[in-house]
């Protein structure tokens, strides 16, 4: 993706979570459909069993769970489905715990491992750490005893976390490898860590929700001030609001611990608007977007509605009318979260993603037409949510073209790479000028798209490229993906100093790189014969080299690349800080490019041995047959 970030190793796509797999079975938009439907009911199911687990009757479970899987914390998550799939297992990964507390065994041990190791592979981290917290006090909560036998749960807790991390650790290690390399370990600016903090105005819409109605609804009548937060709307009811109420009065005791639970949240999700949150986020400087700690809210009201409504149940279980109202009240405040939760539909419309009416995608969807750059500008404040769509339909943005086969230079990935966005910034703060016609060679872009008037109003550009849509420019041939530079300049892999310095290496006929000599080396000479890629992660080359040469491959540079000549292994150098090169010798040589994800198939065994000591585990844990008891008896 985006000059050659791996698709696997961005967590959020979930490639190996295993109900992504659903995807397979429908196309486009009723695959994303059935994928949300699945997640939805599988955080019903949990949350009912949740609640029946902490000795909720069915229809006190019921509501719970119906709170839970159709507030508004829940459907606002839809556009964010990694975060959507992670929080449908929570409750699942409690319900295993509260089972684990209450009858301690290995059954219920190794069913909360495997809860939290589907969880972590959903593809959201902040979610598996939230839920993580909660399970923790959850658990000391819930051990009886001094505060030593209440701690002495925490290590069983933690084994079965690390359980669940070796079982994603495939996906856990290529993770962390990009994290490496992306900009998140320099921290968040407190700019960046306060984006979407929760405002206290929007507490309201627990109760009152906000008029939203499918992809027609208009910012300007919904939310003040254009300010669109995270969670479209937070509306769990006034039924379900009064029951958790209900709850605190008549169950205090059980109660507590999920006003605390929704009480953090919101202490949290206030992030730049609350001061002691932002000490403790700028402390961490990990993750962003406080207001994604609301569910934590959302979790709680859930629960204490189921609460509630089991308190009521249980003081009026001898009047059938009172007991006929609680039914018909948690029935009633069900149609009323399918009534107004229900319009928080942000997926696109199936046609969104037809692609064929874009007169752009004609060149850039073609396999030779090299990287776009792409500068997204609109006009007006795109009022309608459906506007916001058109816009960035026809704008390619964000990304949607990569369906067409367009291939950008920038990214949008959670985890964006140190050098993506080095030359992202650089580009975004040009003017079209010739330096920044370099900047585009240099990284093989070969069609520029963009509406923004000072791009529209460029005299040099009209003069240097040829103009093929109102949106798309065309600024020349790319290079070659594969070429050799007459001269390779030994020096560091400051870009952006050496770019200034030498316009030579801009236009490719100079690159930098290591040396073998460590010096300069010039008057280097070679041709590329052919090149095949069968594969996004394989290159094959036959080439002919005069001397020694440097083959540079325009690919991103990234940890995993390896390099075969003549079926020996070599070294893969950093070529012109971004791409891929290979010192060669004289003659003709068969030249092989192979990524192969570092500690990819370590993870495998990890999580190979850990399924397999869980499922010993379990299995030592069960009754013995009777056909098998009675061998033993015999011997």
């Amino acid at each position: 993706m985006s000059l050659g970030t791996p698709y696997f190793a961005e967590m959020q796509t979930g490639v190996l979570y295993p109900a992504s797999w659903l995807l397979l079975l429908a196309d486009g938009s009723h695959g994303i459909g059935l994928l949300l439907a699945f997640h939805l009911l599988l955080a019903a199911a949990g949350a009912y069993g949740l609640a029946r687990s902490m000795g909720l009757a069915p229809p006190a479970a019921l509501a719970g769970a119906s709170v839970f899987s159709l507030g508004g914390c829940m459907l606002s998550s839809v556009n964010m489905i990694n975060f959507m799939q992670a929080l449908a297992w929570l409750p699942w990964v409690l319900w295993a715990f509260e089972r684990d507390a209450r009858a301690p065994g290995p059954h219920g041990w190794v069913l909360a491992a495997l809860a939290v190791g589907l969880q972590t592979l959903a593809g959201a981290p902040d979610v598996s750490i939230m839920t993580g917290l909660v399970v923790a006090a959850r658990q000391v909560m819930l051990a009886g005893g001094g505060l030593g036998q209440r701690l002495a749960w925490l290590p069983r807790v933690a084994a079965a976390y690390f359980a669940a991390l070796l079982l994603a650790s495939p996906q856990l290690l290529a993770t962390y490898e990009l994290y490496g390399q992306s900009v998140r370990t320099a921290g968040l600016s407190a700019a960046e860590i306060q984006r979407y903090s929760l405002r206290f105005g929007e507490l309201w819409s627990l109760i009152r929700p906000p008029a939203l109605s499918r992809e027609d609804w208009r910012v300007s009548e919904v939310y003040s001030g254009g300010y669109v937060p995270l969670f479209l709307s937070l509306y769990i009811g006034g039924i379900a609001a009064a029951f958790a109420l209900y709850a605190l009065w008549a169950r205090r005791g059980p109660a507590l611990f999920w006003l605390a639970l929704g009480g953090v949240g919101v202490f949290l999700a206030l992030g730049g608007n609350n001061p002691a949150a932002m000490w403790i986020y700028e402390i961490i400087a990990v993750f962003r977007y406080p207001e994604k700690y609301v569910v934590l809210l959302h979790v709680g009201l859930a629960l204490l509605a189921g609460l509630g409504v089991d308190a009521w149940l249980r003081k009026y279980a001898r009047r059938p009318r009172w007991l006929l109202a609680a039914v018909l009240a948690v029935a009633v405040m069900m149609l009323d979260l399918v009534g107004f939760n229900g319009e928080i539909n942000l997926e696109a419309p199936a046609d969104y993603y037809q692609l064929d009416d874009i007169a752009e995608t004609r060149w850039l969807g073609r396999a030779d037409a090299g990287f776009v750059y792409t500068r997204p500008y609109y006009r007006d404040q795109s009022d309608s949510v459906r506007e916001v769509y058109a816009e960035y339909r026809r704008q390619l943005s964000p990304h949607i073209g990569t369906l067409a086969g367009v291939r950008y230079v920038q990214g949008t990935e959670g985890l964006v790479i140190r050098d993506h966005a080095l030359i992202s910034g650089l580009l975004d703060e040009l003017p079209p000028n010739g330096r920044f016609l370099q900047h585009l060679a240099f990284l093989n872009v070969r069609y520029i798209m963009t509406e923004a008037p000072l791009f529209q109003r460029s005299r040099w550009l009209k003069q240097s490229a040829r103009q093929l849509t109102p949106l798309l420019w065309d600024v020349g041939q790319p290079r070659p993906m594969l070429y050799f530079p007459r001269v390779v300049l030994n020096r560091g892999s400051d870009y952006l100093q050496i770019a200034s310095e030498d316009r030579a290496i801009i236009t490719g006929q100079s690159a930098f790189a290591a040396t073998p000599s460590g010096n300069d080396e010039s008057g280097l000479r070679g041709r590329v014969l052919s090149s095949q890629r069968s594969s996004p992660k394989r290159l094959l080359a036959r080439v002919e080299v005069e001397g020694r040469a440097l083959l540079v491959w325009n690919e991103s540079y990234y940890p995993g690349w390896r390099a075969r000549v003549d079926g020996e292994s070599r070294p893969v150098v950093r070529a012109n800080h971004f791409f891929n090169g290979v010192w060669l010798e004289a003659g003709e040589h068969d030249v092989e490019f192979e990524f192969v994800p570092n500690n990819f198939y370590l993870g495998l065994g990890l999580s190979a041995l850990a399924l397999l000591l869980l499922l010993m585990v379990y299995l030592e844990a069960m009754p013995f047959p009777v056909a098998r008891r009675q061998i033993v008896a015999k011997q």
